[in-house]
């Protein structure tokens, strides 16, 4: 070796140990913590949060780029609440790559992350801020150019406890994801690497609590400047736990999927769901949907299915359910459409008290092109009989399939359907018209008749948002309930085994399934004992909350309007109900017998209501009872009691000086021709303090009150004679003349009796005619007085005359006695 040669090499190798001498020292004395603050000043200042970083930052170098974190907080933009923490993270990047404008990172590991995601109805993150760059705008072109020529290589990602909480209002999300666990091998452009995920759902919207594990091959394609693309082989997901309104459920996916980001093509392979769960009554166990091929290609307008097969079986009680559909081929390319005819059937089996239930369905070959898959002439056949029960019928129409995006209609629907029960009248259904459903809407309009009566029906779905929002409209001409249900027999009896006196609950959880705008209009609706002229009923849904804002028609002689509120609440205590009532020239007793079974009032005028309540049951409904109500009635009347009667046997009433209880009569009454009252109602109490009711008799005021949480009467009715009309008293009455007499009103609603205060009529009879009395020797001793007749006769006969004072006194007593006898008869 030359000289020059050696003496080179020995001073380029000292010059290398010189370098990495240099290096070492300056990796050993390279302190990542001094950074500490500058970070914090940076987040504060570039992006409005706070960081703090609790932990020691670890660093090396070589051979490969490794940051370590940890116990490091950040807060939301601009606000104190923190936004996400971690415990540990840590990033390891290949050097040498990095100087060849790739990014090869080495290992990425996380544990202990906690993040806050949020994004409100216009569209904003709670990360915007993060994701818009720092650097200026005259820097932005170059920094771009440079990710965009890093090439992207991860070795193997290792993530254990992260927990996300998640409120996104556009995809109506509201709840917390948990990663347990996340191992990937190394995930390159092109590369083929093995992924385990462990992991649970915990959601408030959609309710959802399960738990989700998945392994398979993960490939992924990461083309610069176009969107990724993903496949999975060897897929094995399962979802267990509650949720999409399924307990108990156990979903197992298996099979190849993959999706190509540029062109936006579905492929999926050997793919094959088995489904357990609860819905609706109905368990399925071990259900199955197989599929052998599946291809979607919206670019190049391609569809292929191959041997599409939905086995579900289960159980709804007792019955056993079953149903199946194949479907084994159909492709599509372009305008030109190959595929088999659909067949399927279900079916469910029960005891003799349900029998049986049977629908098969089949449709001719389909046609069309990859917009629009045409599968005519599809029919269903139902039959099913069982307990001396028994329905038949058929459904036909035309099936328009749309793959992109995914949409279905039927046009050309008939349906006619036949239905006996030995308890109801036979009921015939016959409608035609069309339906159009999507994922995020559907519509439907109907012209149909039952039992011969005609109706139309339509409406719209949005289905896009968390509660689906429905818009419904019926109008019927004649709409007669009592031809295909069983009328009203009055109030039901309590369940088997439900004890006496048991309270109904009230649950209204139910209006929070759904928001919406319903109409109903019928030219004339009957069931018993309700039959409503010009019925309207126009109402929405909308959070919970039923608002009726027209219920009227021309009923019980009248017209009637109404408005009314329905709240469902959390907790149902808390749910409230409204009710506002105008009715005018309606028939009192016809009304009152109707809706509560009440018989004891007469009349035709006008009946206002406006009440609240709220509770989770009738009883407490009953108790909970605020408001007021009125009544204004002509040529009334108030059953029970005929005072008119009663008051012919005032004479041996009166002399016993005792109060007499009289039972309500159903064959008794007493006529008015004017009657009204108001009502204060406060915790299921109407208060009453303005009853007044005219006869040619009578009048009658009075104050008291109705429990209608008890269903009670304490009311004191004052009845003051005021003639003596022929057929009403007679001349028995002309002595009670201006007399009140006291009667109260006592008992629950269907027993009320009446218990007239005789002892205060006796007292007023007294009182009445020794004031009589009285006034006329009052009168004879003032007369004498001013003639001048009385004293020069008592002076002519010389004896000693009492004083007129004196003489007065006795002559009263005197008449009020003979006033008493004449009374009383005797």
């Amino acid at each position: 070796m030359p000289v020059w040669l050696r003496r080179s090499l020995i001073a380029l190798a000292v010059l290398l140990g010189l370098a990495m001498a240099a290096a070492a020292y300056l990796v050993a004395s390279f302190d990542p913590n001094r950074y500490k603050g500058l970070l914090i000043d940076w987040m504060r200042e570039h992006k409005a949060r706070t960081l703090a970083i609790d932990g020691p930052i670890g660093l090396s170098v070589f051979p490969r780029l490794e940051v370590t974190l940890r116990d490091v907080k950040l807060s939301e933009h601009r606000r104190p609440d923190e936004f996400a923490a971690l415990q540990e993270a840590t990033l390891a990047v290949q050097v040498m790559p990095l100087l060849k404008q790739r990014l090869a990172v080495d290992r990425v590991s996380a544990r202990g992350v906690r993040v806050n995601y949020r994004r409100d109805a216009d569209g904003r993150r709670n990360i915007d801020d993060l994701l818009s760059p720092a650097t200026d705008a005259k820097d932005a072109p170059a920094a771009n150019a440079s990710s965009q020529a890093l090439a992207f290589d991860i070795s193997a990602i290792e993530f254990k406890d992260l927990q996300a909480t998640v409120k996104d209002v556009p995809l109506g999300l509201d709840g917390r994801f948990v990663v347990k666990e996340l191992r990937t091998g190394r995930l390159a452009d092109g590369a083929e690497s093995p992924i385990r995920f462990v992991g649970q759902a915990a959601l408030a919207q959609p309710k959802l609590n399960a738990d989700v594990e998945l392994t398979g091959q993960l490939k992924l394609s990461l083309p610069a400047g176009a969107p990724a693309s993903v496949a999975l082989r060897d897929l094995a997901l399962s979802l267990r736990g509650d949720g999409f309104d399924v307990k108990q459920l156990d979903a197992r996916l298996a099979g190849t999927l993959a999706y190509d980001g540029p062109s936006g093509a579905l492929q999926a392979d050997k793919l094959r769901l088995t489904l357990s769960g609860e819905r609706l009554g109905v368990a399925l166990k071990d259900s199955t949907v197989a599929l052998d091929a599946l291809r979607l290609d919206p670019p190049k307008r391609a569809l292929r299915l191959d041997a599409l097969d939905v086995k579900l079986t289960g159980r709804r009680g007792e019955d056993s359910v079953a149903a199946q559909l194949a479907w084994p081929k159909l492709e599509v390319t372009g305008d030109t459409l190959k595929g088999s005819a659909l067949k399927g059937s279900a079916s469910l089996q029960g005891g003799p008290a349900v029998g049986k239930l049977q629908m098969d369905f089949e449709s001719q070959a389909p046609s069309g092109r990859f917009e629009r898959i045409h599968v005519p002439g599809l029919r269903l056949a139902v039959q099913g009989s069982g307990a001396g029960r028994s329905v038949n019928g058929e459904v036909r129409g035309d099936l328009t399939l749309a793959p992109q995006p995914l949409a279905a209609a039927l046009d050309a629907l008939q349906l006619k359907l036949a239905f006996t029960d030995p308890a109801l009248p036979p009921v015939n259904l016959a409608l035609q018209g069309q339906a159009q459903a999507g994922a995020q809407d559907a519509s439907w309009r109907f012209d149909g008749a039952i039992n011969d009566q005609k109706f139309t029906a339509g409406g719209r779905a949005d289905l896009s948002k968390p509660v689906p929002y429905v818009d419904a409209q019926a109008r019927f001409a004649a709409l007669d309930l009592t031809r295909f249900v069983a009328p009203s027999t009055g109030p039901k009896p309590p369940p088997a085994g439900a004890k006496p006196g048991a309270d109904s609950p009230v649950d209204l959880g139910g209006l929070k399934a759904l928001d919406g705008r319903f109409s109903f209009r019928a030219g004339t609706l009957v069931y018993p004992p309700y039959r409503v002229a010009d019925a309207a009923l126009e109402a929405t849904l909308a959070g919970g909350v039923l608002r009726v804002s027209d219920l009227s028609g021309r009923a019980w002689g009248g017209r009637f309007s109404a408005q009314a509120t329905a709240q469902a609440a959390a907790d149902p205590a808390a749910q409230r109900i409204g009710l506002k009532l105008d009715a005018t020239d309606v028939d009192i007793a016809a009304l009152l017998t109707d809706v509560a079974q009440f018989r004891k009032l007469e009349g035709k005028g006008r009946v206002t209501a406006d009440v609240t309540t709220q509770g989770a049951s009738v009883q407490r409904l009953k108790q909970a009872l605020d408001g007021k109500a009125a009544f204004q009635l002509r040529d009334g009347a108030v059953r029970g009691i005929n005072l008119a009667k009663t008051l012919r046997q005032w004479r041996s009433a009166v002399t016993l000086n005792k109060d007499a209880v009289q039972a309500s009569s159903a064959e008794e009454k007493t006529d008015f021709s004017e009657i009204s009252a108001s009502f204060d109602i406060a915790d299921g109490v109407a208060r009453s303090k303005d009853l007044s009711g005219k006869s040619p008799f009578l009048r009658v005021g009075g104050e008291g009150l109705v429990d209608i949480g008890r269903g009670r009467v304490d009311y004191l009715a004052k009845a003051t004679v005021t003639g003596t009309a022929e057929g009403q008293g007679g001349a028995d009455l002309a002595l009670l003349k201006g007399v009140t007499v006291p009667v109260q009103l006592v008992g629950p609603f269907e027993a009320v009796d009446y218990k007239v205060q005789w002892s205060a009529v006796s007292a007023d009879l007294l009182s009445g005619a020794a004031r009589g009395a009285l006034g006329d020797r009052a009168k004879g001793a003032l007369g004498g007085l001013l003639g001048g007749s009385a004293a020069p006769a008592a002076a002519a006969s010389g004896a000693s005359a009492p004083s007129v004072k004196e003489q007065a006194k006795d002559k009263a007593k005197e008449k009020a006695k003979d006033e008493l006898k004449k009374l009383f008869g005797r």
